[in-house]
């Protein structure tokens, strides 16, 4: 079984190595099984397509988003805007939260819903 991500989908978050280390972006995707992420305007390649046989798919030199191991990203803390660890913990009602070490603040479910 693979462990819960501590990185959800909508969160803002620092590349810390490799050629784009440092740049930010939303999470798109995650993909625990895998331990990767896609990150908006991060890791982006080119792919050459043919066209499709209905000629629906489009054809020619696109670019997407490859995958991003969750090791290399950190979240962004909303509050000092820096770079953080993430924790989880149980609230008084049973709850389960995600914080951010740094500040000490609670994590929203998604980034998104805190904005």
């Amino acid at each position: 079984m693979a462990r819960l991500p501590k990185i959800v989908k909508g969160d803002l978050v620092s590349l810390r190595r490799g050629k784009e280390k440092g740049k930010t972006g939303v999470v798109k995707a995650v993909y625990p099984k895998a331990g990767t992420a896609t990150v908006a305007g991060l890791n982006v390649v080119k792919r050459h397509t043919k066209p499709g046989q209905a000629g629906s798919k489009t054809s020619g030199i696109l670019e997407k988003e490859a995958h991003i191991p969750l090791c290399a990203l950190m979240v962004i803390d909303l509050k000092s805007k820096l770079p953080t660890r993430v924790r989880r913990t149980r609230r008084a009602d049973g709850a389960t939260v995600r914080i951010a070490v740094r500040s000490g603040e609670e994590l929203p479910a998604s980034a998104k819903a805190g904005t």
